[in-house]
């Protein structure tokens, strides 16, 4: 049976560039607003429940707007679907409220 070497080490000259390490780091991301979520959750929640929660879900999704804008923080996306969906909720209940229930 004839043994076959192993291939050769291959050896970088001194003067090539560096290739970089292929698992590099990846940074972290900025944390979402609390405040932005809860809005959201609170306006899409009472689109469901039919109270009159739509003025405080607009609030916290204001807050979470706010919040987001000035401390770097995600969630302005879901701040902005909050606000929307917590005046839709409200108008909704106006409209129930007084036009359908005379």
């Amino acid at each position: 049976m004839s043994s076959v070497p192993p291939p050769p080490e291959k050896r970088w000259p001194s003067g090539a560039p560096q290739v970089p390490h292929p698992y590099t780091p990846v940074q972290k991301r900025a944390p979402f607003s609390k405040a932005a979520i809860a809005g959201f959750i609170i306006s899409c929640v009472g689109l469901f429940v039919f109270a009159m929660v739509g003025p405080l879900g607009t609030a916290l999704s204001g807050i979470g707007l706010r919040r987001a804008r000035d401390r770097g923080l995600r969630g302005r996306g879901l701040a902005i679907a909050g606000m929307i969906i917590g005046i839709a909720d409200f108008a909704f209940y106006l409209v129930a409220r007084y036009l359908l229930n005379p």
